[in-house]
């Protein structure tokens, strides 16, 4: 029975020291024949919004957020966006970056994190 691991992202831009951290971990933890889900809310959607992705850099010398996130998706991460996101900033699905892998609620993130092996929230 494969194990999964939830990722929350709930900060926004104005915390950049931790931008690598649950990247880091969704890539560890794929590497060991887990499923890995992040779900992305409230400031920390925006993090996907179109614009953003590509123009948040992680630090010095490194590479723009969206590259981090093609990426993670390389290794079969899926990458969520939790509608109340959505509600507050007046936000579509189509705002986002197309590695999005779908819009869910907080139904979903109750219910995968209760499903879970382990749950990082950040």
């Amino acid at each position: 029975m494969t194990q999964k691991v939830l990722i929350m992202v709930t900060f926004g831009e104005d915390y950049p020291d931790r931008y690598e951290p649950p990247i880091h971990l969704a890539t560890l933890s794929s590497t060991l024949d887990t499923e890995v889900q992040m779900v992305y809310t409230m400031s920390g959607g925006l993090l996907l919004k179109k614009g953003n992705a590509e123009r948040i850099i992680a630090g010095v010398g490194k590479q723009p957020y969206i590259e981090m996130i093609r990426e993670i998706k390389e290794f079969g991460v899926k990458v969520y966006v939790c509608s109340p996101t959505l509600e507050r900033y007046g936000l579509t699905k189509d705002d986002f970056i197309d590695e999005v892998d779908d819009i869910v609620g907080g139904m979903y993130a109750v219910t995968e994190a209760l499903d879970a092996d382990l749950v990082f929230t950040f």
